[in-house]
């Protein structure tokens, strides 16, 4: 009867690396972006108070990208985006609330602002 082997060779094992949690490094959009509620600071400007209630929760309160895009929604948008996100952010942003793929299709959209902005 044939030896049977193994057809692999054998693999040198690796460790694997204690966790180390994420840091945020402060760069320049980082830098400029202030997230304060109902209105503030960014960039210098004066905007008028957005508060970013769908970006807020398409992407959660905890999330920078939802700031980055507050700030290109003040300093780089289009007048119309920014006086129909005024007028119906608000309860677009309640509703979104619970609705995943509602949520997901929203980031999508918005990821193509928030990358301008931090690539300039």
């Amino acid at each position: 009867m044939a030896d049977i082997r193994p057809i692999a060779p054998s693999i040198p094992s690796r460790r694997r690396k204690s966790y180390a949690r994420p840091t945020l490094i402060k760069g320049p959009v980082l830098a400029t972006v202030t997230a304060v509620k109902g209105g503030g600071a960014v960039s210098g400007v004066n905007p008028p108070p957005v508060a970013c209630w769908v970006a807020r929760a398409a992407f959660g309160e905890t999330d920078i990208r939802w700031m980055i895009f507050r700030a290109w929604l003040i300093e780089d948008a289009p007048a119309w985006i920014r006086a129909a996100y005024l007028r119906y952010g608000e309860a677009v942003g309640a509703w979104l609330v619970g609705h995943e793929l509602a949520r997901a299709v929203v980031r999508a959209a918005m990821m193509p602002p928030i990358r301008s902005k931090v690539l300039g």
